[in-house]
């Protein structure tokens, strides 16, 4: 990559043109173009849109609406560029043919990010993702101003749209990439081109499209093959499937752990009182206390690849401590709130796959010695032909961490009872709900003070409903 001195925060027609490989249908060459939108309920004047085919909707129906909004052009599917020129009454709006327009998106913000000489981390995993993003982004955050993505934009069009925001302002990006399927972190790897690449994890996640945990760990790996030998990949010790992928690494692997040897430990780790961990972090012959207000050991992984990467970045351990325990966690992602009932919620219902479901029932565990433990499980979908023996596991995962009471939602979940049932939970203290009402009325009737509930499911399920109807009841109480 070469700094130029002329460096522009915004492209032009032309550039989009030459990026793209498109055709001017009409407009002027030289008109700048601030942004990119793909939506028109949200478009400012002077950005470009790109109508997007989104299967539910087709940005091409939305073309005169996005010009209305002020837009300054469209890029539009070749095949579609009659129709629409002919609907066009304004000269001076652009209109860019392509043959496809999400490719033309993720091309053109490849060109965009090749204008920035600055650092890129790509994160990746089965679970962490976005929690382990956002630590970097804090981290680096203490002295650097570093573009990252927002929400959920981790896939092949949100990854585009993040990067078509780097400024000349920004000194490093932190992209979280997300997968369905063999080819798609590669693709984003090209787009974003990092060079430094974390792994958070790797488990059974997306195997309806898959097919084999095999192809999971292909999958992922992805983002380690297209790191070169000034690369650095960051990789967790203590997952096997994770460990697997050090020989695609081309460069530097640094580790991170806390039962096996790695370059970034945790040890002496301490649950706190109420909510939050509390660890010593470990870099060599360095060691730095942190107080991490989110619970669990999940994320104490989720905290160490973050240091890892920040470290990797010349960033010391004081600054490591400085964003970690700056950082909040987010909403349904192990949120634990205490309602004035005394009862506490682990609301950790943004999605669900095996592995973070049972993180989230060790992390209920945690809290047996302060009341009974209330598992309020939903289904777990995408796993294909591992969808029952998966619920099988997690009922059984529920009993061998001493789970009082299991209340499911949903046919999926159904399976976990049997691997409860199984395992030699008492009847009595399973029930399966027809839906959220239901579990709601069920813990209403008997979780009292001091007791735990963990709510969790795939983000069909929307088992965040429960969370909330617990709310609602302990704000009337």
């Amino acid at each position: 990559m070469m700094l130029t001195l002329e460096m522009k925060d915004t492209l032009n027609i032309n550039e989009i043109l030459s990026a793209t490989k498109g055709r001017l249908v009409r407009g002027d060459r030289d008109v700048a173009v601030p942004a990119v939108s793909i939506d028109t309920r949200t478009i400012k004047n002077g950005e470009l849109f790109v109508a997007i085919n989104g299967g539910a909707f087709d940005g091409h129906d939305f073309v005169l609406q996005a010009f209305e909004m002020g837009a300054c052009g469209a890029v539009i599917d070749e095949s579609q560029s009659d129709k629409i020129e002919k609907r066009i009454q304004d000269d001076t709006k652009a209109l860019i043919a392509v043959a496809d327009t999400i490719t033309a998106l993720q091309e053109m913000a490849a060109f965009h990010r090749q204008k920035y000489y600055i650092r890129v981390i790509g994160v990746t995993g089965t679970n962490g993702k976005t929690t382990t993003k956002e630590m970097i982004a804090k981290i680096l955050g203490q002295r650097l101003l570093a573009l990252k993505n927002e929400g959920n934009l981790n896939n092949h069009i949100g990854v585009p749209l993040t990067l078509l925001r780097l400024n000349k302002k920004h000194q490093a990006a932190v992209i979280e990439m997300g997968m369905s399927g063999l080819g798609e972190i590669r693709r984003l790897c090209e787009i974003a081109a990092p060079d430094i690449g974390v792994v958070t994890n790797i488990g059974a996640a997306h195997l309806e499209g898959l097919g084999s945990i095999e192809n999971v760990i292909k999958a992922k790996g992805e983002i380690v093959e297209s790191l070169s030998e000034s690369d650095t990949a960051v990789i967790n010790a203590d997952d096997k499937n994770s460990v697997s992928l050090k020989n695609k690494a081309k460069g530097k692997v640094v580790t991170f752990g806390i039962d096996n040897d790695a370059d970034i430990r945790a040890v002496d780790i301490r649950h706190q009182r109420t909510a939050g961990m509390a660890f010593t972090i470990i870099k060599g012959k360095e060691k730095m206390d942190i107080n991490l207000s989110l619970s669990g050991r999940h994320n104490i992984y989720n905290a160490l690849a973050a240091a890892a990467a920040a470290v990797m970045l010349n960033f010391d351990l004081e600054d490591v401590k400085a964003g970690l325990e700056g950082f909040e966690p987010f909403k349904m992602r192990s949120e634990i709130m205490i309602l004035s009932s005394g009862l506490r919620i682990i609301n950790d219902s943004y999605n669900a796959n095996p592995a973070s479901m049972e993180a989230a029932i060790r992390l209920l565990s945690d809290f047996k010695n302060n009341g009974r433990t209330f598992a309020v499980l939903g289904g777990m979908f995408e796993l294909g032909d591992y969808a029952r023996e998966a619920h099988l596991n997690i009922g059984m995962a529920a009993v061998d961490s001493g789970v009082d009471y299991l209340i499911v939602v949903g046919e999926l979940a159904r399976f976990i009872v049997s691997g409860a049932s199984s395992a030699g939970m008492k009847q009595d203290n399973i029930f399966v709900c027809v839906d959220h009402q239901e579990a709601i009325q069920i813990l209403n009737k008997l979780a009292k003070s001091g007791d735990t509930v963990l709510i969790k499911g795939s983000r069909k399920m929307a088992m965040e409903r429960i969370a909330e109807g617990l709310m609602r009841g302990d704000k009337r109480a």
